[in-house]
């Protein structure tokens, strides 16, 4: 029993180690006019303008660990703030040992009028010697073309999902509680 436990083990190991090392296939959203990444949205929120600015302001304090060093617009005036925020990519060896792949730089606006808002996260580009943009990534056919770089993109696309799932819920507006005893 122990034999064909061993066995079976050493047949379908490779696989199981393929299957956590394969990475699910991205559908990054590209802008059709500038050919870049781009998420972007207009979203229905109840507030004046001022109000959701507030909001966005609040949030890119909490969601950004240094929102001075992210954000370099803050114009209530005209309802928008812009930043650019840094996101960490990490190369996983095939024993999913965790390694530093570099830093992918993008910017991010928001733009508020009454009752909705927009946000923009667009040119990404990864920090080396020189920029290189993430598009760059997506061609298969490119002689620097890796594998690793569709690894790279989920995490980009997962980072980027996560930050807009949190946008919205810190756009809402606060629950107070009643405090009563």
């Amino acid at each position: 029993m122990n034999r064909l436990f061993n066995i079976i083990f050493f047949l379908v190991g490779p696989i199981i180690s393929f299957a956590q090392t394969t990475t699910p296939a991205v559908n990054l959203p590209i802008d059709p006019d500038s050919k870049l990444i781009q998420y972007k949205d207009v979203v229905n929120q109840e507030g004046t303008k001022d109000v959701l600015y507030d909001r966005g302001a609040e949030w890119m304090r909490s969601y950004y660990i240094n929102p001075g060093n992210v954000t370099k617009v803050q114009d209530k005036v005209n309802g928008k703030i812009e930043g650019t925020g840094r996101l960490r990519l990490y190369f996983f060896d095939s024993n999913n040992t965790r390694t530093d792949a570099g830093l992918v730089y993008y910017d991010i606006r928001l733009e508020f009028k009454e009752n909705k808002f927009r946000y923009t996260l667009t040119n990404f580009t990864l920090k080396g010697i020189s920029r290189v943009p993430l598009e760059k990534w997506l061609n298969k056919s490119d002689p620097s073309y890796s594998p690793q770089m569709e690894n790279y993109l989920y995490q980009v696309d997962t980072t980027m999902q996560n930050l807009i799932i949190k946008l919205k819920d810190g756009m809402k507006p606060k629950v107070k509680k009643k405090d009563e005893w």
